[in-house]
């Protein structure tokens, strides 16, 4: 190490004692070179609290400069061991330009040192706005490099995935008005800019799935599979389909075949590389490999599996690729796509007859030369149609079927195909005229019914029933591949036929009632129950006995249950038929029902507690196997609203809303019974954990409907002995209520119990934090109606304080919290509110915690106090001295209203805000709102207002304001 001169406390006193203002402290960090400087300077606390993010009033954000860090930075290979212990002790903030340099400090670090700050870089990546992450790849390359690979195996899990499309929930109520409507369409997206994640995938990522494949490939298979879910609706998901459209958004698995790139295709050739890796490199791992792709329905991971046993074509993969080719069963219907047909043909080539027996070649074959369907292209030709073109058509076809097969091919079959490649010798085929979507490469995908309604309505009820059964041509308009004609636009049609057409006429009503059996495919059930929906909605309840009857029926159809190694059931499959989907339409026709603005009559209580009673205790697979409807996401609510059974526990509560509504004084045994079942302890089907947390959720409701029942089942709804849940129940009650005394009386042991164990609802991802806050906005609201004391043995509020010290940001959220709340108040309060929102403030004051004081924004605009005591509180806060400049230019806007009425006290207030700016703290204020306020100062009859007024225009020009200098 380079010879340094040790500081002596004197020079170091002497040195830091010039540094104040902030200009002055940049400068001397990025002259100090010294590491020797670094043990005094971290006894005095000057790593020990890295700024955070300023929010400004125009919208922007600052992410503040760490001249300290950067030091830091500059001394890392001279004092690796100090450097690294000091960055892994530094609290957490919302600063992503804090991380940046710690990302840094870890490139410079070698081995274990710069691993061991992963726990900082995992606090980066987690923030909501990332600062630049075109390091990331660095850091992967170095830590793969010297041998970290669990630590970056880490971060890559952290790296890779999409997060949900942040106008989701606006698109799911778009889509419930205009379902076909483009701006439905979800679009999920890497955290990082496409050009970072593009470099992190490629620069990063593959040089860790060369050291480590399989691990690698495990994280990609999940991130492409969490993609593809955020990209859907969940009743679109729920279909059961594999269809991703992965053939037009990523046309080949292993390289870009176009110059501009999407991110998702990236990321779908950076899991084929890892896949290849895995076979070249950890042939032991390729069975784990192939059943982790098979996990997953998405036509992408078949075509991947496809793609690999194209390339790897041996004794291993032959019963893979048998499975692949006897399983087919569309050889008569479409065109082999890409993988496919390139499986076929390495594998025919490299196996010969050992891949097929005759007898199977013969089936292949012989259903190859049925096809294609005259039917359907007389369909689409429509008055084109010639008995000349479809016989081309079906040259073609054959042609293009049978080429992949060449190398198996004999007898009458083979002169065949001989036949036809010397007919069209001009126009060879290849491998890539297989691609299915030609120049197509985004764009909305959208459905159409085989028929339309008109069609539908002539047909007679049997024949339309034999129709809707039988017809499963599923295609893709051969005009344009983004237009699939499909069951599901089918079954649209449909509903709208039987809304329109068939309820109304009761004869046809009885017909598919009585014949409900004979439908094979649930999709069809679920139409005529979103049609029974909509009449409901429109409060049309003629028929609402046999609609109960008709749901019942549909309830004693059990979930499916997913098995491995067979087909993933879908609502659309005759064979494999999934009634998720018409189960969840009951549990909606029962929200229909009892919802306030539609109000069935009380008539149907019984019925629909019957089905409450079917939905709320039968087997949900999805929950019963802890399968999340969102990957990536522990987020119990969301789970929770997301599943049958647990939606119909939500139900249930509005159920018991809907009857009092109608009956005020009943005591609703349906809603206790049917939960009591669920909460016993030998209950059949034990409450899973999003059920728990949606309970929690609505315990105030509950309380509402039973309070006594509710105290009395309150230690099951919240069990303490089991953290993970008790959090879920209690932070879901938290975040989803506001503060009700009654409620509080039977849960004040629960508050108690989580001012113990902050920690337990502090273990969520991002910050943290929220449950906190929530928490403290409570227990401020209970003080204010004066169930506790503000201080005292029996005040949670200040258990609160005492309980966050260590974390003192939590006191700026609660006060800034409250100011707001009061700024909402309007003008009036009654007197003791306005008393104890005093007595709060004061003892606020008294702490002089600089991180709450400066959240007073909000406060200086809360009418219902005083106008003189606001800026009097807000003066003594000035006095205190100010930690940042945000909120500062709201605050100047403030008093500009107030200067009216209180020149001397703004004018005052505006002065120490100018002395703050002199100490070094750079902010912003708008001169329309601060020149008023100076104007009038420096005309005031009183001398100290003058003075104050001087003062604070003085102070703007040692700024280089000079914009100030024409106020007289």
């Amino acid at each position: 190490m380079k010879s340094w001169t040790p500081p002596t406390n004197e020079m170091v006193e002497r040195a830091l004692a010039s540094v104040k203002k902030e200009t002055d402290r940049q400068y001397f960090f990025s002259r100090l070179k010294n590491p020797l400087w670094v043990g005094p300077l971290r006894e005095r606390g000057y790593f020990d609290n890295p700024p955070g993010l300023k929010k400004l009033p125009d919208g922007y954000v600052q992410y503040p400069h760490w001249p300290e860090l950067s030091y830091l930075v500059g001394i890392t290979e001279e004092v690796p061991d100090q450097v690294g212990e000091i960055v892994s002790s530094l609290p957490k903030t919302d600063n992503p330009r804090v991380y940046d340099d710690i990302l840094e400090i870890a490139l410079k670090l070698e081995g274990q040192q710069s691993a061991g700050l992963l726990p900082k870089l995992v606090e980066y990546i987690e923030l909501d706005n990332p600062f630049l992450a075109h390091r990331y790849p660095e850091l992967l390359k170095h830590w793969t490099e010297q041998g970290n690979i669990a630590e970056s195996l880490e971060i890559a899990k952290l790296l890779v995935p999409f997060r949900e499309d942040p106008r989701t929930r606006d698109k799911q109520q778009l889509r419930k008005k205009k379902r076909m409507s483009s701006g439905t369409l979800l679009e999920p997206a890497p955290r990082f800019h496409q050009w970072e994640y593009q470099q992190i995938l490629e620069e990063g990522v593959r040089p860790l799935a060369d050291n480590e494949p399989y691990q690698v490939a495990l994280i990609l298979i999940d991130a492409v599979a969490s993609m593809i879910r955020l990209g859907m609706h969940q009743e679109d998901f729920e279909k059961g389909s594999d269809q991703d459209y992965s053939e037009i958004w990523c046309r080949r698995l292993d390289k870009p075949d176009r110059d501009y790139q999407d991110v998702k295709e990236t990321l779908v050739q950076t899991l084929t590389y890892a896949c290849e890796q895995v076979y070249d490199k950890a042939p032991e791992s390729i069975d784990a490999l192939d059943q982790a792709l098979r996990n997953h329905r998405w036509k992408v991971f078949s075509r991947l599996r496809q793609h690999l046993y194209a390339s790897h074509p041996n004794d291993q993969t032959l019963p893979w690729i048998r499975e692949q080719v006897l399983g087919h069963d569309d050889y008569s219907k479409w065109e082999h796509h890409f993988e496919f047909q390139l499986m076929i043909r390495k594998a025919s080539e490299h196996f010969g007859p050992r891949l097929l027996s005759e007898e199977e070649r013969r089936g292949i074959f012989d259903a190859v030369l049925g096809g294609p369907s005259k039917e359907d292209f007389r369909e689409w030709m429509g008055e084109r149609y010639s008995e000349e073109a479809f016989q081309k058509r079906q040259r073609y076809f054959h042609r293009m079927q049978l080429r992949p097969f060449a190398a198996l091919l004999g007898g009458d079959v083979r002169r065949y195909f001989d036949e036809l490649e010397s007919e069209a010798s001009s126009e060879a085929i290849t491998d890539d005229s297989y691609s299915p979507y030609g120049g197509v490469t985004g764009g909305t995908v959208s459905y159409r019914s085989p028929k339309s309604t008109e069609d539908l309505e002539s047909f007679t009820d049997d024949e339309l029933l034999t129709y809707l059964n039988d017809w499963n041509e599923e295609h893709r308009d051969k005009d344009n591949w983004l237009v699939e004609i499909n069951i599901s636009a089918l079954a649209g049609v449909f509903q709208s036929l039987f809304k329109e057409k068939i309820v109304p006429d009761d004869e046809r009503l009885a017909f598919w009632l009585a014949n409900r059996d004979r439908i094979a495919r649930p999709v069809y059930v679920a139409a005529m129950l979103k049609a029974t929906l909509e009449l409901v909605k429109e409060k049309n309840f003629d028929k609402l006995d046999q609609w109960l009857e008709f749901c019942a029926w549909v309830l004693s159809h059990p979930d499916t249950a997913r098995e491995e190694g067979q087909p993933e059931p879908r609502d659309e499959s005759r064979d494999h038929p999934d009634w998720g989907s018409s189960r969840r339409a009951v549990v909606d026709f029962i929200d229909a029902c009892v919802n306030k603005d539609t109000d069935a009559p009380i008539t149907a209580r019984d019925g629909l507690a019957a089905l409450l009673r079917q939905a709320c205790g039968q087997s949900d697979w999805r929950l019963d196997h802890d399968r999340p409807v969102l990957l990536n996401r522990d987020d119990p609510i969301t789970e929770a609203i997301n599943n049958t059974r647990s939606r119909a526990l939500e139900s249930l509560v509005n159920f018991g809303f809907w009857i009092r509504r109608q009956l005020p004084e009943d005591q609703l045994p349906e809603v206790t019974d049917i939960l009591a079942e669920r909460l016993a302890e030998n209950a059949e089907i034990p409450l899973t954990r999003p059920e728990q947390a949606l309970l929690g959720m609505h315990f105030g409701n509950l309380c509402v409907l039973n309070r006594d029942w509710a105290a009395q089942q309150r230690e099951i709804f919240f069990p303490q002995a089991n953290e993970a849940v008790w959090r879920d129940a209690f932070g879901s009650y938290v975040c989803f209520n506001r503060p009700v005394k009654l409620t509080f009386e039977i849960l004040r042991s629960e508050f108690e119990y989580a001012l113990e164990n902050l920690n337990i609802l502090a273990i969520e991802k991002g910050d943290g934090k929220e449950l906190i806050d929530r928490l403290g906005q409570h227990l401020f609201t209970y003080y204010l109606w004066e169930v506790y004391p503000l201080t005292g043995d029996e005040s949670l509020l200040e258990s609160f304080y005492e309980k966050t010290k260590d974390d003192r940001k939590r006191w700026g959220q609660l006060f800034d919290h409250v100011g707001r709340s009061l700024r909402n108040s309007g003008r009036q309060l009654e007197k003791s509110l306005t008393d104890r929102i005093i007595a709060f403030f004061d003892w606020r004051f008294e702490a002089a915690e600089p991180l709450e004081l400066q959240e007073f924004t909000f406060w200086l605009e809360a009418q219902c106090l005083g106008s003189d005591w606001r800026l009097q509180s807000y003066s003594k806060i000035l006095d205190l001295g100010r930690g940042k400049g945000v909120g500062l230019s709201f605050e100047v806007r403030a008093l500009n209203k107030l200067l009216p009425n209180h020149l001397a006290l703004v004018v005052e207030c505006f002065a120490k805000i100018t002395d703050a700016m002199d100490q070094g703290t750079q902010i912003y204020i708008s001169a329309d709102e601060a020149k008023p306020i100076l104007k009038a100062g420096l005309t005031a009859e009183d001398p100290r207002d003058r003075d104050n007024a001087e003062r604070a225009r003085e102070n703007l020009l040692r700024l280089g304001r000079f914009d100030y200098l024409d106020v007289e």
